[in-house]
Protein backbone atom coordinates (compact mmCIF):
# COMPACT_ATOMS: atom_id res chain seq x y z
CA UNK A 1 0.00 0.00 0.00
CA UNK A 2 0.96 3.18 -1.15
CA UNK A 3 1.26 5.84 1.80
CA UNK A 4 0.14 9.22 0.68
CA UNK A 5 1.68 12.24 2.17
CA UNK A 6 0.28 15.63 2.00
CA UNK A 7 2.06 18.80 2.88
CA UNK A 8 0.76 22.44 3.96
CA UNK A 9 1.84 25.87 2.18
CA UNK A 10 0.02 29.30 2.42
CA UNK A 11 -1.33 30.58 -0.79
CA UNK A 12 0.39 33.49 -2.45
CA UNK A 13 -1.81 35.72 -1.34
CA UNK A 14 -1.63 35.06 1.91
CA UNK A 15 1.82 35.27 2.17
CA UNK A 16 2.40 38.51 -0.12
CA UNK A 17 -0.40 39.66 2.03
CA UNK A 18 1.32 39.21 5.18
CA UNK A 19 4.53 40.84 4.01
CA UNK A 20 2.01 43.58 2.65
CA UNK A 21 1.28 43.85 6.34
CA UNK A 22 4.71 44.50 7.63
CA UNK A 23 5.66 46.65 5.15
CA UNK A 24 2.93 49.24 5.89
CA UNK A 25 3.86 49.15 9.43
CA UNK A 26 5.34 51.92 11.17
CA UNK A 27 8.83 50.66 11.59
CA UNK A 28 10.79 51.37 13.50
CA UNK A 29 8.69 48.15 16.29
CA UNK A 30 10.56 46.86 18.95
CA UNK A 31 10.04 42.98 19.14
CA UNK A 32 6.82 43.34 21.77
CA UNK A 33 5.45 45.63 19.32
CA UNK A 34 5.54 43.29 16.50
CA UNK A 35 4.72 40.32 18.32
CA UNK A 36 1.48 42.25 19.78
CA UNK A 37 0.94 43.06 16.37
CA UNK A 38 1.17 39.74 15.43
CA UNK A 39 -0.67 38.27 17.31
CA UNK A 40 -3.82 41.33 16.96
CA UNK A 41 -3.68 40.82 13.19
CA UNK A 42 -2.79 37.04 12.72
CA UNK A 43 -4.14 35.15 15.73
CA UNK A 44 -0.74 33.98 16.50
CA UNK A 45 0.83 33.41 19.90
CA UNK A 46 3.66 33.75 22.41
CA UNK A 47 5.44 31.12 24.41
CA UNK A 48 7.65 31.89 26.31
CA UNK A 49 10.86 29.67 27.21
CA UNK A 50 13.28 30.96 30.06
CA UNK A 51 11.95 34.47 30.48
CA UNK A 52 12.10 34.71 26.48
CA UNK A 53 8.67 35.79 24.85
CA UNK A 54 8.84 33.80 21.19
CA UNK A 55 6.36 34.31 18.34
CA UNK A 56 4.24 31.08 16.94
CA UNK A 57 2.57 30.92 13.63
CA UNK A 58 -0.03 28.12 15.53
CA UNK A 59 -2.37 29.66 13.15
CA UNK A 60 -0.69 28.05 9.71
CA UNK A 61 -1.14 23.92 11.39
CA UNK A 62 2.83 24.05 9.70
CA UNK A 63 5.04 21.05 11.28
CA UNK A 64 7.45 24.07 12.68
CA UNK A 65 6.03 26.95 13.75
CA UNK A 66 8.15 29.51 14.79
CA UNK A 67 8.73 32.62 14.04
CA UNK A 68 12.20 34.43 14.02
CA UNK A 69 12.47 38.22 15.12
CA UNK A 70 15.84 39.32 15.29
CA UNK A 71 16.60 42.92 16.66
CA UNK A 72 19.47 45.07 18.03
CA UNK A 73 19.11 48.27 20.47
CA UNK A 74 15.40 47.71 20.85
CA UNK A 75 14.34 47.86 16.88
CA UNK A 76 13.88 45.20 15.26
CA UNK A 77 15.64 44.03 12.19
CA UNK A 78 13.90 41.27 10.48
CA UNK A 79 10.63 38.81 10.77
CA UNK A 80 11.82 35.03 9.52
CA UNK A 81 9.20 32.24 9.19
CA UNK A 82 8.21 29.46 7.57
CA UNK A 83 5.15 29.35 5.00
CA UNK A 84 5.20 25.69 3.99
CA UNK A 85 5.25 22.24 6.41
CA UNK A 86 8.87 20.94 6.56
CA UNK A 87 9.17 17.78 4.84
CA UNK A 88 10.67 15.27 6.48
CA UNK A 89 11.76 12.88 3.67
CA UNK A 90 12.97 14.75 0.21
CA UNK A 91 11.09 12.83 -2.67
CA UNK A 92 10.49 14.09 -6.67
CA UNK A 93 6.78 15.15 -5.10
CA UNK A 94 8.30 17.24 -2.52
CA UNK A 95 10.19 19.11 -4.74
CA UNK A 96 7.69 19.24 -6.96
CA UNK A 97 5.17 20.43 -4.60
CA UNK A 98 7.96 23.17 -3.06
CA UNK A 99 8.96 24.27 -6.18
CA UNK A 100 5.60 24.58 -8.05
CA UNK A 101 4.61 26.88 -4.66
CA UNK A 102 7.17 28.61 -4.86
CA UNK A 103 6.89 29.68 -8.63
CA UNK A 104 3.37 30.93 -7.88
CA UNK A 105 4.71 32.95 -4.80
CA UNK A 106 7.19 34.67 -7.19
CA UNK A 107 4.69 35.19 -9.54
CA UNK A 108 2.52 37.04 -6.94
CA UNK A 109 5.20 39.10 -5.34
CA UNK A 110 6.16 39.78 -8.58
CA UNK A 111 3.02 41.66 -9.94
CA UNK A 112 2.87 43.49 -6.20
CA UNK A 113 6.62 44.72 -5.71
CA UNK A 114 8.03 44.30 -9.79
CA UNK A 115 11.23 42.64 -10.97
CA UNK A 116 12.72 40.60 -8.00
CA UNK A 117 16.58 39.47 -7.51
CA UNK A 118 17.03 35.35 -8.33
CA UNK A 119 19.61 33.94 -6.42
CA UNK A 120 20.40 30.02 -6.07
CA UNK A 121 22.78 28.51 -4.31
CA UNK A 122 23.54 24.88 -2.20
CA UNK A 123 20.29 23.61 -3.65
CA UNK A 124 18.06 26.94 -2.06
CA UNK A 125 16.40 29.57 -4.38
CA UNK A 126 15.23 33.08 -3.05
CA UNK A 127 13.53 36.15 -4.82
CA UNK A 128 13.63 39.24 -3.43
CA UNK A 129 12.16 42.47 -3.69
CA UNK A 130 13.65 46.02 -2.42
CA UNK A 131 10.85 48.19 -1.23
CA UNK A 132 10.58 51.87 -1.59
CA UNK A 133 10.59 52.42 2.32
CA UNK A 134 13.70 50.61 2.69
CA UNK A 135 12.43 47.68 3.74
CA UNK A 136 13.30 44.13 1.77
CA UNK A 137 10.89 40.75 1.28
CA UNK A 138 12.71 37.53 0.68
CA UNK A 139 10.73 34.50 -0.38
CA UNK A 140 13.31 31.19 0.04
CA UNK A 141 12.19 27.72 -1.52
CA UNK A 142 14.69 25.09 0.28
CA UNK A 143 14.85 21.36 -0.40
CA UNK A 144 12.81 20.83 2.41
CA UNK A 145 9.97 23.73 3.39
CA UNK A 146 9.48 27.28 1.97
CA UNK A 147 10.55 30.51 4.15
CA UNK A 148 9.50 34.41 3.78
CA UNK A 149 11.66 37.36 5.62
CA UNK A 150 10.65 40.76 6.29
CA UNK A 151 13.83 42.63 6.78
CA UNK A 152 12.98 46.40 8.01
CA UNK A 153 14.31 49.33 7.05
CA UNK A 154 16.57 49.29 10.19
CA UNK A 155 17.41 45.72 8.93
CA UNK A 156 18.83 46.76 5.75
CA UNK A 157 20.76 49.74 6.58
CA UNK A 158 22.19 47.52 9.23
CA UNK A 159 23.37 45.20 6.59
CA UNK A 160 24.46 47.66 4.19
CA UNK A 161 26.68 49.38 6.81
CA UNK A 162 28.05 45.75 7.88
CA UNK A 163 29.02 45.13 4.04
CA UNK A 164 26.30 42.47 3.08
Amino acid sequence: MTEIVTWKSMSPAEVCDLMDFWAAAAWPLTRDEVQRLAVERYGWSIEVEDDVPYLMNTVSGFTIPDVSTIGSEGALSYISLRISDVIRRITPESTEFLGDNFALMVREGTERWGKQLMRASAGSESASWCLSSGARISLNCHPKSLSAMFQTPQGVELDRKSGN
